[in-house]
């Protein structure tokens, strides 16, 4: 179930005129604002993101990040330098991630998939008649994080325990970059008793479980966080045993 953030945005006013090879690609999709400087009620999207006196993105419950004059507004969450108020710049993009939201999973900071942001950038900015800057224009897009490594939020996972000696295991491997975080939730389904057996072993991007107990026809479900790079997903795995 996904979590918006933010209302879904209308292309509501575009940018005026052609584009010239010069100016950055700015998707169809995208939402153009005059952002003064004077403390307004004049933010971006549904965030509380404004321009203060001193020209600076401020805010008190958003991460600002600033991408650089190379990046676009397309780019997934970069959470390596958040912080509540950086410059404005013409020409650079910029990232607005509600700071909630972030976590530390596997001992890197990450974003939930299922969450969105916005992805800005500052095209110019705006003078008033004694050539002093009264603002910007910025453009920006709402968007959720893209990746082909995670499962989606809370997707379900079967695996199947075999017997092995005098145990039964299972092992499940995600895609090679992801990493599993060390907090899990083990829970019983229709109480079979096997959630308070299972040993569940987690390594990189693998997970393994052993049932040492005699559980025929036992189902549980260990709840994951998984992530990606900067994004991360919540998964259940469904352990069965042999009937």
């Amino acid at each position: 179930m996904n979590k918006v953030l933010f209302p879904v945005l209308f292309a509501g006013c575009l940018l005026a005129g052609a584009c010239s090879n010069d100016e950055p690609p700015i998707p169809d999709n995208a939402i153009t604002v005059n952002m003064t400087n004077d403390n307004s009620q004049t933010t971006i999207g549904s965030s509380d993101v404004y321009i203060n006196s001193t020209n600076n993105f401020t805010s008190r419950n958003c991460g600002i990040v600033k991408l650089g004059s190379k990046a676009g507004l397309n780019q997934n969450p970069n959470l390596n330098q958040v912080a509540q108020e950086v410059a404005v710049i013409p020409g650079y993009y910029y990232q607005i991630i509600p700071v909630q939201y972030i976590r530390e999973i596997a001992g890197e900071r990450a974003y939930p998939i299922d969450a969105s942001y916005y992805n800005a950038y500052v095209d110019s900015w705006i003078y008033n008649s004694d050539n002093s800057i009264t603002g910007a224009t910025v453009s920006y897009v709402e968007c959720f994080p893209t990746t082909k490594n995670l499962p989606e939020w809370d997707a379900e996972i079967e695996v199947n325990l075999r017997s092995d000696n005098y145990y039964e295991s299972a092992t499940f491997s995600f895609a090679k970059d992801v990493r599993i975080d060390d907090t899990y939730f083990c829970t019983d389904m229709y109480d079979t008793g096997l959630a308070d057996h299972l040993e569940i072993g987690i390594k990189d991007n693998k997970i393994s479980f052993r049932n040492p107990a005699y559980c025929p026809g036992g189902i549980a479900a260990v709840t994951v966080l998984v992530r990606s790079g900067s994004i991360y997903s919540r998964v259940q795995l469904i352990v069965n045993t042999p009937d």
